[in-house]
């Protein structure tokens, strides 16, 4: 689904040139659940955005399920992203005096869907990601795993061709992030994508693969081995 080959990227500041990502190479396949770990400047936020269409200026070839996302100009390049990624943040992104339904119908909204349509396909999200009948409740009477989930469900609304999830753990409890990951393992179970950043290693081991990434480079590739339970 997912191939980057040979992917460089620098900023200039000034007289002064910074390269953030060193020759990339990297295979995801449709229906994988994968980290990708690496300390703060370590280059893997600007690989997510390389990843998510957020950025389309860098160096090297991309394919996305035959479409070659280097060669997409700008219009194109924002349609496949709309089309095709969801995604999930640290701190939420919720609109404060939108009601939960209203934010995650939001996506749909912009896409042309019906409202009556509209109404059914959040209800049914809401009950995926174990929120039933909060539709009509605000983000701020939540409480930080609720708004997490329906950040999810708003990324899942317009069934993307896979997440990516930046930190999407990083401000919650270590019980609502397990159920955090729970949720994504049960969506990933019926098939969805998910891309995670991370820097919690044992966030990390609940995928299936982990990246480490340290100066713009790919330090290791691995399959997570589970413990049997």
């Amino acid at each position: 689904m997912i191939n980057l080959s040979a992917i460089s990227k620098s900023y200039r500041q000034g007289n002064d040139n910074y390269q953030v990502l060193h020759d990339i190479n990297l295979r995801i396949q449709a229906g994988e659940f994968v980290a990708i770990m690496g300390p703060s400047g370590s280059g893997k936020s600007t690989l997510i955005n390389i990843i998510g269409f957020l950025d389309q200026h860098f160096e090297g070839g991309y394919t996305f399920n035959d479409v070659v996302v280097s060669e997409l100009n700008r219009k194109q390049h924002a349609q496949l992203r709309n089309q095709s990624v969801g995604f999930i943040f640290q701190n939420f992104k919720l609109i404060t005096n939108q009601s939960v339904g209203e934010n995650v119908g939001l996506p749909l909204l912009y896409a042309g869907m019906k409202r009556r349509d509209i109404v059914a396909r959040v209800n049914e999200v809401l009950s995926q990601v174990g929120l039933p009948g909060s539709y009509h409740k605000l983000p701020k009477n939540l409480s930080g795993g609720q708004q997490q989930r329906v950040a999810i469900a708003r990324s899942i609304v317009t069934k993307p061709k896979f997440l990516v999830a930046d930190e999407p753990t990083g401000a919650l409890d270590s019980v609502t992030s397990s159920e955090i990951i729970a949720l994504f393992k049960a969506l990933n179970d019926n098939g969805t994508t998910v891309i995670m950043v991370t820097h919690d290693e044992n966030v990390a081991r609940e995928t299936n693969r982990l990246i480490k990434i340290l100066d713009g480079r790919i330090q290791s590739d691995e399959e997570v081995q589970h413990a049997n339970t």
